[in-house]
């Protein structure tokens, strides 16, 4: 039985987990005659597809519900590590591991670019910041963000700005 072949039959989705129950029930089906690959199948213990975007779903809506509720922050850490992927790209955006796309669009500059204020986008969709207490993001608020934060994990995060979510 071939691992592309094994993914196909279970529906798993292709990660490390999943190749560690290939191999387990690789060896089992190798070593019975009786087994077909239907059995083999059955006995897999594997996150399918369906169930992945299910975890993925949940995850990108409580990232949101934290960005939400962390704005500032938020939109600097956002513009900071789109600024590491490319500092010269003109446009602020960044994918989160979980696939949340989160943008810093333009919207207005004032006295020649001394005071930019930024509308926030995730997913293409313009999130309403006016519960923050925020119409658009003041860009001066979040234009000096730590290089530090770049590879630091939500909890991270949490700790660093002092919320608690």
């Amino acid at each position: 039985m071939l691992y592309e072949e094994f993914l196909k039959g279970t529906g798993a989705v292709d990660s490390p987990a999943s190749y560690d129950e290939y191999k387990r029930v690789e060896l089992i089906y190798t070593e019975s005659e009786h087994c077909t690959k239907q059995d083999a199948y059955r006995m897999a213990n594997v996150v399918t597809i369906a169930e992945h975007e299910k975890q993925q779903k949940k995850a990108r809506k409580k990232e949101l519900a934290w960005v939400m509720e962390n704005i500032i922050p938020a939109a600097a850490y956002i513009r900071g590590m789109s600024e590491k992927q490319d500092p010269f790209r003109r446009d602020l955006t960044y994918t989160t591991p979980v696939g949340n796309k989160f943008e810093l669009v333009l919207i207005r500059e004032i006295n020649c670019g001394a005071i930019k204020q930024y509308e926030f986008r995730c997913n293409g969709k313009r999130i309403d910041t006016t519960s923050t207490g925020y119409g658009l993001l003041p860009g001066a608020e979040f234009q000096s963000y730590r290089a530090d934060w770049h590879d630091k994990s939500l909890k991270e995060l949490e700790d660093l700005f002092g919320y608690v979510v």
